[in-house]
């Protein structure tokens, strides 16, 4: 058993290249499902199911692959649809996966996925705008890390960003908080003021994500140091090192990032804020030269 795990029965129908198994009352693993075929078409030749399905942990990775083509077809399908909410649970489910399993051969997985939102941003402009107005009520890294993503891309189209440095942000900005899925859940979801000492340890999801995406295949050298970067400010005063020379792409999300939880978060210690007054509080960082002046007012313009 150790080298197979229970797959997810709302996933199933998605797996045509990865067999499946199933236990016998003797504790066996059999092969349920052969790769080729489909779950639909085995329960029609075998007329039934049995209530746990497994999968082998070396066809993990593989497996997030054929979900996460699965959900990009969806997704180009809901974006044409003109449907925001479909499209938004789609990106919702691709993430999830994603982040299920945050190493190579997964995460990138997301790159087809930043390409179609971009594709389909420069038909239609209201594709990303629309996936803002769509909200959930489970606030999380994942719904954080999309809503960032949306307006990331909405402001790279506001300065004409070319196509690859548009690829680069939304992908930058869609996977800076990654370092998240190796924190306790329990300090990211806490209904308080954290400790100093557990905000150290949440300050170290930029270190853990900046190590997860350097071993992946990008070609991009700014997406892991943007999740390295993203809370370090032009003063020094941020962290993780407290430097002053920042990765522009870094500079670009860890603003956008800043704004996101300001508008759409609320904490128990305070509620989430208006665009006017969450840029007038940003202000107060940019005039202590923590943000860059100039990206503060384009990205002001850029919500007009």
């Amino acid at each position: 058993m150790a080298d197979y795990i229970e797959a997810k029965k709302s996933r199933l129908k998605y797996y045509q290249k990865i067999p499946l198994y199933y236990q016998t009352k003797e504790r066996k693993l059999v092969l349920y499902k052969p790769a080729g075929k489909t779950i639909e078409e085995v329960r029609l030749e075998k007329e039934q199911v049995p209530g746990k399905l497994y999968i082998k942990q070396e066809d993990k990775i593989k497996g997030i692959k054929e979900i996460q083509k699965v959900f990009n077809i969806r997704l180009s399908e809901d974006i044409r649809s003109n449907n925001p909410g479909k499209v938004k649970e789609t990106l919702v489910n691709i993430v999830q996966e994603t982040l299920a399993e945050p190493r190579s051969g997964s995460l990138e997985g997301v790159s087809e996925t930043v390409n179609i939102l971009i594709s389909e941003y420069t038909k239609d402009s209201d594709v990303i705008k629309n996936l803002l107005i769509v909200s959930k009520q489970d606030y999380s890294t994942v719904i954080h890390s999309i809503n960032v993503m949306a307006i990331v891309l909405g402001y790279a189209n506001f300065i004409d960003c070319s196509l690859y440095e548009k690829k680069i942000l939304g992908l930058s900005a869609l996977l800076h908080d990654v370092g998240k899925t190796k924190i306790d859940t329990a300090l990211l979801t806490a209904p308080r003021k954290l400790t100093d000492e557990e905000f150290n340890e949440i300050k170290q999801h930029t270190i853990r994500g900046y190590e997860i995406l350097s071993k992946c295949n990008f070609g991009y050298k700014e997406i892991a140091l943007t999740a390295l970067q993203h809370h370090e400010k032009l003063d020094g005063s941020g962290y993780p090192y407290g430097i002053t020379n920042l990765e522009k792409t870094a500079q670009i999300v860890g603003f956008i990032d800043c704004y996101e939880a300001l508008t759409n978060d609320d904490r128990p210690y305070r509620n989430a804020m208006s665009p006017l007054k969450t840029l007038k509080l940003i202000k107060q960082d940019v005039e202590s030269d923590k943000f860059s002046r100039n990206l503060f007012e384009t990205f002001a313009y850029s919500l007009l």
